[in-house]
């Protein structure tokens, strides 16, 4: 857990319990998307299941690195890189599940393999209670094939139905000895009140923006400057998302994108944008189904979708803010005239994520968006230099 980037709170909270041997027997780590609470899980995972953990230089408790446990991980993490392309990969968390018996990762993915058809079937866009009981509550209760533990690990724990997260209560309450339950969600709001009562709730929080600039320097030491203070922007904290927006080329969507809202809001609408943004969404789609087995299309869209509606609504946030600068207090009228175009823009981003929630077709609700954004926008001038940069301000 040494590794952990910006979190020191969290990586306290787990330490004192680790340093004490007071193990809660369920956690839920939250916090935004991408700011390191599933690495942090299968790292605390590594720790309660090795047999012989450490104390480092600091005090801090670490697994040993040598004992059968500790070996199987590592090993596992070792081939998967082999496989990819040597760095840290995605499929990391696949490879250390599959290589030890007792560390269990529930994802929605794992509908996949259920036992009923009707499962297999479902669009994965949430966690069923069938892969509860199958992958959870059914093995938490056998014993643990290496005599040390076990852990299970729910990733995107928000996506649990109601079934689920209500089957899942009785196993908080009342786990096996040496067993530890992990939620990692994004979403904490969307868990039951009693799911959240029977668990230590670990926050975490958006990384410091000095933690991006040094990963984007490392990872993509090849992006211009202008893309490299947009990228920092737009990840706002969290290193999941400049990873995605690396791998995806995001960059090229800003390129795209910004300088439409800029157009649109000079009274120049792009009358493509909507087709623009669609062709977008579905190409991120296809992508991460095309690179991630057992994919959802559905999901992909919806991820994708996300990380659209999170660009343009970064860049409406720039906006006001440089249009709230630029007011002065004795004169409201003109602030909220400067501020209103880009209020309407989150509005309208807003609706087109609900609609899509909605299982409208994209194409619809990308056209409807862009003529959203151009309503709000075209009747409007400026409310900041003409000079404004027209890119990726």
């Amino acid at each position: 857990m040494d590794r952990i980037q910006g979190q020191p709170r969290a990586i306290d909270v787990l330490q004192a319990q680790l340093a004490s041997g007071r193990l809660h027997h369920a956690y839920i780590l939250h916090g935004p998307v991408g700011v390191g609470k599933f690495t942090t899980a299968l790292a605390f995972a590594r720790v309660l299941l090795c047999h012989e953990p450490q104390r480092d230089l600091t005090g801090r408790v670490v697994a040993c690195d040598s004992c059968a446990s500790c070996r199987l991980l590592t090993r596992a993490v070792r081939d998967a890189r082999e496989a990819g392309d040597g760095s840290a990969s995605a499929d990391e968390p696949a490879a250390m599940a599959a290589a030890h018996p007792d560390l269990h990762v529930i994802t929605k993915e794992l509908a996949r393999y259920s036992d009923e058809s009707t499962v297999r079937n479902r669009k994965l866009t949430q966690i069923p209670v069938e892969v509860v009981r199958e992958a959870l509550i059914e093995p938490v209760y056998r014993a643990a094939r290496m005599q040390h533990g076990k852990v299970f690990i729910v990733d995107e724990a928000e996506l649990l139905n109601l079934a689920g997260q209500n089957a899942l209560l009785k196993t908080l309450e009342e786990p096996p000895a040496g067993t530890t339950l992990m939620l990692v969600t994004a979403s904490e709001d969307r868990l039951l009140p009693t799911i959240r009562s029977r668990c230590q709730r670990v926050p975490f929080v958006p990384l410091p923006n000095a933690v991006i600039a040094d990963w984007l320097t490392k990872h993509a030491p090849d992006v211009s400057d202008q893309h490299r203070q947009w990228l920092t922007t737009f990840a706002d904290g969290s290193l999941g998302r400049a990873s995605l927006a690396i791998a995806y080329g995001l960059t090229e969507w800003a390129d795209v994108v910004l300088p439409a809202l800029a157009d649109t809001l000079r009274g120049r609408p792009h009358g493509e944008l909507g087709a623009q943004l669609a062709e977008r969404v579905d190409g991120f789609a296809k992508a991460w189904v095309d690179q991630h087995a057992n994919a959802s299309k559905e999901a992909a869209n919806k991820l994708a979708a996300q990380l659209m509606a999170t660009l343009i609504c970064t860049h409406a946030r720039r906006r006001i803010a440089i249009a709230a600068e630029r007011c002065t207090v004795d004169d409201p009228a003109a602030a909220e005239a400067a501020m209103e175009p880009w209020l309407g823009v989150i509005d309208a981003v807003h609706e087109a994520m609900g609609m899509l929630g909605s299982n409208v077709n994209l194409s619809l609700v990308c056209d409807h968006l862009a003529t959203t954004i151009t309503t709000h926008l075209s009747p409007h001038q400026t409310p900041v230099s003409p000079a404004a940069p027209a890119r990726l301000s």
